[in-house]
């Protein structure tokens, strides 16, 4: 994935807004220049979409972690496109500015970064801040201390949880917090300098429990210290955007369970106003509840989701394998429901007119439908469609066909 990330890097090296930027920001704070590293996703200028941001402390080490990630998240649409913002950090003054002198940078983060990317980038109020080990424990300090700084938490092996911080984490949860948070939080089982601090954090968020604060913590026997931030931006990635991916239910009662259609397009519209994007159910959620449907023979199903679906349009348009459409309207023709299985039929040959297995099915239809002489037609368009690419099937058509001419 970093082979990936630099590939496309050096590809595109002439679209620094493409491929991102480092600027200097000069930080009253802090009193000094700091480095910035700013990475927008693609087509970024010819939309006006705003987008969540993934803050990355110690930018100099984690910055293309964050590109590679997202370039393999999206891809399958599991996470949505974010901006990335890189935070490069002096290893001389990085104990400094992370614990000894955290309330200041707290201070730049809140007082003068976020507010610039906000107002030069368009963004959405999703902020998720990444940190390992010293920089970690700052963002234990700063979940506690500014809850509403940052929606989600991405803590690789953290260090310098101190009982200040502890206490105040305690304190916030104790309370009646109103932010929704996702916490993820990783940590090797040899990493023992930090394994007493993880457990007392994980112990205080366990034992007063928020439904809008979730934490998840990995306490892996096969990380360590220097691969957590690995294992920490892919799996919390996916936990933080968990309501972005397309939904999919292996059973029909798991989906009943669910609420049904009606709580899907629930969830599909709370994921719209989330991501500022169209609320309609994903198209690979309606494929994969018409597959279960059909695997579970439950037709009333079937049939009620491709009208609540979109009809046919929708088979039309998602499906680019002639299979499938003849799956369908077999399921339809097995039903005894003629006209659908016609239709299913026919858009099919009309995307795959050399198909054997459609020119086959409408041949079926027209044998259920009593035209026998149109059945034929069709038995020998597949036949010879089958014998010219010899496929397998040859066999099963000519049966077909001799079945009715006896």
């Amino acid at each position: 994935m970093l082979f990936m990330a630099n590939q496309t890097i050096c590809q595109n090296i002439d679209q620094p807004k493409t491929i991102g930027e480092s600027i200097t920001f000069n930080s009253q704070v802090l009193e000094t220049e700091r480095e910035i590293q700013v990475y927008l996703p693609e087509n970024y200028d010819n939309a006006l979409t705003k987008y969540p941001v993934l803050y990355v402390l110690d930018g100099q080490r984690y910055f293309l972690n964050g590109i590679a990630f997202q370039h393999n998240l999206t891809w399958q649409q599991i996470v949505p496109n974010f901006i990335i913002v890189g935070i490069v950090t002096d290893s001389q003054k990085r104990r400094s500015l992370l614990y000894d002198e955290s309330t200041l940078f707290i201070q730049f983060l809140e007082k003068e970064l976020i507010p610039k990317i906000d107002s030069d980038y368009r963004t959405l109020e999703e902020r998720i801040y990444f940190g390992w080990e010293m920089a970690a424990g700052l963002g234990v300090e700063i979940m506690a201390d500014v809850p509403s700084l940052f929606n989600g938490y991405l803590l690789a092996s953290p260090t310098f949880i101190s009982e200040d911080r502890l206490d105040n984490v305690n304190k916030m949860m104790e309370g009646n917090p109103e932010q929704n948070l996702k916490i993820y939080a990783s940590l090797g089982v040899v990493e023992g300098w930090a394994v007493a601090s993880m457990s007392s954090l994980d112990s205080i968020i366990k034992r007063s429990p928020h439904k809008n604060i979730e934490w998840k913590y990995n306490f892996s026997e096969n990380e360590n210290h220097y691969t957590t931030p690995l294992t920490t931006i892919n799996e919390g990635l996916k936990f933080f955007f968990s309501d972005y991916g397309p939904l999919r239910f292996y059973t029909l009662k798991e989906f009943n369970d669910f609420g049904g259609i009606n709580a899907l397009r629930e969830h599909y519209n709370i994921r719209g106003d989330r991501y500022q994007i169209a609320g309609d159910v994903h198209d690979d959620t309606k494929h994969y509840l018409l597959i279960q449907s059909y695997r579970e023979n439950n037709f009333e199903m079937f049939n009620q989701l491709v009208i609540g679906f979109g009809g046919k349009a929708f088979i039309k348009e998602y499906y680019n394998r002639a299979s499938w459409f003849n799956r369908f309207a077999t399921f339809f023709l097995s039903n005894n429901e003629l006209a659908d299985a016609l239709e299913i039929f026919e858009v099919g040959i009309l995307k795959f007119p050399d198909s054997s297995i459609l020119n086959n099915g409408m041949g079926n239809y027209y044998k259920a439908n009593g035209e026998l002489n149109n059945a034929k037609k069709w038995y020998k368009k597949a036949i010879k469609i089958a014998e010219t690419n010899n496929e397998p099937e040859l066999s099963e058509y000519k049966k077909n066909l001799e079945s009715i001419k006896n």
